[in-house]
């Protein structure tokens, strides 16, 4: 039986991943996270919970040493908190990390590592393919504070495969959405929308993002686990459909049938608390699929409302 454990089993990617893992009987899965268990959680003989940080060293060290593949999803990848909580943003994204990549290379372990289409920055040479170049803005804006972040870990973790044989993968992912997501653009409109509240856009709405269900983000995860040769990898993990954030909006008070407005918030009053936007944020999936014959299969809009109920029905309890 294959044993793993999963940093922030509760969060977003965390949540999925472990019950995605759960419906195959050879896994035997334990998850750490500083939330409590959630009372729908799958109840399954093969999953052990522990309530414990990632800054609790030795407990983390422990755990390591007895799993096999070490799944580190835990972070905050909160552009809001990238803004108010930088220093938080690079103790947990960069630095812990960075201990528990030197924790696996200690006690030989494979580590699968979530990293984020952030990497890239504001490179418009669109789509991105994983070895496209990362253009940043200034260190003085602090919303780069979390690609920074993740791409220090990336280095360490690309060393320490060249240096001391780290088995690892990394996922850089573009945009995932779906049920027990927070923080980011599609939940907030779509909380807003449902209460008939004003959805405000940054700019003028024609930015571009290229949104993947979670259930087809989590069908690439398990092609990739379950594919021993295709480790030492980093892989693009979302489609390349763009739709602009203004027609997101529109979609989602459609989706809804809601009353909401739209407003637009100047990005020179963004830029003055640390923000900066992307236009342009294309991934380039063809590494993928060549190795994993993946294909997403769920549309933007059979997504949504499959979010939408998750929504209403978080909101009832």
């Amino acid at each position: 039986m294959k044993k793993i454990l999963i940093t922030g089993c509760f969060g977003f990617i965390g949540s999925h991943w472990t019950s995605t893992l759960l419906k195959n009987k050879n896994y035997k899965i334990t998850g750490i996270d500083i939330k409590d268990k959630p009372k729908n959680f799958v109840k399954n003989k093969n999953f052990t919970f522990k309530k414990i940080s990632i800054f609790e060293n030795k407990k983390l060290e422990n755990l390591i040493k007895k799993n096999d593949f070490i799944f580190h999803f835990a972070a905050i990848p909160t552009p809001d908190t990238y803004i108010n909580d930088p220093i938080k943003i690079l103790d947990i994204t960069a630095f812990q990390a960075v201990h528990i990549v030197k924790l696996c290379v200690k006690y030989n372990k494979i580590i699968y590592f979530t990293s984020t289409s952030e990497i890239y920055g504001k490179n418009p040479d669109v789509p991105y393919k994983e070895n496209s170049s990362r253009v940043l803005g200034s260190t003085d804006i602090d919303r780069w504070c979390y690609s920074t972040s993740k791409a220090l870990v990336e280095h360490y973790i690309k060393a320490y495969s060249k240096h001391n044989g780290l088995k690892y993968i990394i996922f850089r992912l573009f945009n995932i959405y779906g049920p027990n997501l927070n923080g980011r653009v599609l939940d907030k409109f779509i909380d807003k929308a449902l209460s008939n509240k004003t959805l405000t856009i940054n700019g003028k709405g024609t930015q571009t993002r290229c949104f993947l269900e979670v259930d087809d983000c989590m069908n690439a995860f398990y092609k990739i686990f379950s594919n021993k040769k295709l480790l030492n990898n980093t892989f693009n993990i979302g489609t390349n459909k763009q739709t602009t954030i203004i027609n997101l909006a529109k979609k989602i008070i459609k989706l809804t049938n809601s009353k909401s407005k739209i407003k637009f918030k100047s990005y020179k009053k963004l830029s003055k608390l640390g923000y900066e936007d992307m236009f342009l944020r294309v991934p380039d999936p063809s590494y993928l699929i060549s190795k994993t014959k993946w294909k997403p299969k769920v549309s933007l809009d059979d997504g949504l409302k499959r979010m939408i109920l998750s929504i209403k029905d978080t909101n009832k309890k």
